[in-house]
Order: structure tokens, then sequence, then C-alpha cells
């Protein structure tokens, strides 16, 4: 590897993933392996295209776009297929955002209701938000296997119901 530029530098002269640099400049000042981060709460999170057709909002459960490479949309009601949650703020409709894949992310209820430390999350009856108020997932095998995957994790937190309130979850998408 040739000399490094000044926006590029080594951690303990430790190269990041498979030989590229660490680079400065991510999110909230964040180190970052291009082209992923680890968020400060401990989620890992990767750069793909806001395609919800408006500004991101933070907390937010996202799917893979059908119709666009790279890019997210916001998860439907009930979604199976949820792959992240936004973890940046305000960036515009066909821009690079930050979404966390894994690991712990604030995550937007569904209005009104609670989260409860150590409830089973998933998604929820309103597009982009999460449920937070099952104990444990849906037992009584096949006829409740599609209600398992719309799960997203596990609830750190114990938040009050109200108006766009983040939970700390610790994600594990299906």
């Amino acid at each position: 590897m040739g000399q490094a530029n000044e926006a590029e530098r080594k951690i303990n002269n430790v190269s990041g993933v498979a030989g590229q640099p660490i680079i400065s400049g991510g999110p909230d000042g964040l180190d970052q392996w291009a082209p992923m981060i680890f968020t400060p709460l401990g989620g890992i999170a990767i750069q793909i295209i806001n395609k919800t057709g408006v500004a991101s909002v933070k907390g937010t459960l996202v799917s893979y776009s059908a119709a666009v490479d790279n890019a997210f949309v916001l998860s439907a009601i009930n979604e199976d297929q949820a792959i992240g949650v936004v973890y940046e703020v305000g960036v515009a409709d066909e821009s690079l955002c930050w979404v966390i894949i894994l690991g712990i992310a604030e995550v937007l209820l569904e209005d009104t209701t609670l989260g409860t430390h150590g409830n089973w999350v998933f998604t929820s009856g309103t597009v982009g938000r999460a449920d937070a108020t099952l104990a444990a997932p849906p037992a009584g095998g096949v006829a409740l296997l599609d209600q398992h995957m719309q799960e997203i994790g596990h609830c750190l937190q114990t938040v009050g119901g109200g108006t766009d309130v983040l939970c700390k979850i610790k994600t594990q998408f299906n």
C-alpha cells in the first residue's frame, strides 16, 4: 500500500479490513473501515442509498429496495425482511446514509407503545416502526413462524409510550 493521504490514517499501526486503511470522517467523527462503522452504542453500520422518498429519520426500520441496487426503503407493516435501523437523521432521498445492521441501535417504537427491558422486539403495524410489547416470541409451530420472522431483536431498556420514542435494542434481523 502506498503513502496514505491526509484523510487516511492507521490506529496502532493496524490497517482496516482487507488492507483498507481506517478513514476519519464518519458520522459524529467516528473512525470507519470503509464502508462500515462501529457506533458508540455498539452497532455495526453500513452506507446504503436512502430511497424512502424523504429525508432519513433516525431509528426507522428499513428493508432493501427491490428496485434500486445498494438502497433501502421503509420496512412495511409487519415486515419479515427488515435489514437495519437508520443511524442518521436528515439524509436526503437518493443519498448515502448509515444504517445499523447488527448490534445495539436506537429504534423508533410504534407510537403509544411501551418498551420493556428483556422483551422480544419485532416489526409493527406501523411502517418503519418496532413493537417491544411481547415478553417472548410467538410459539406454536409453523402457524406462527411468519410472525417469528418479523423479529428484529431484544429490548435493552424500559421506555414509556409516547410519540417518536427511541429505545435501545440489541438487533438481530432474521
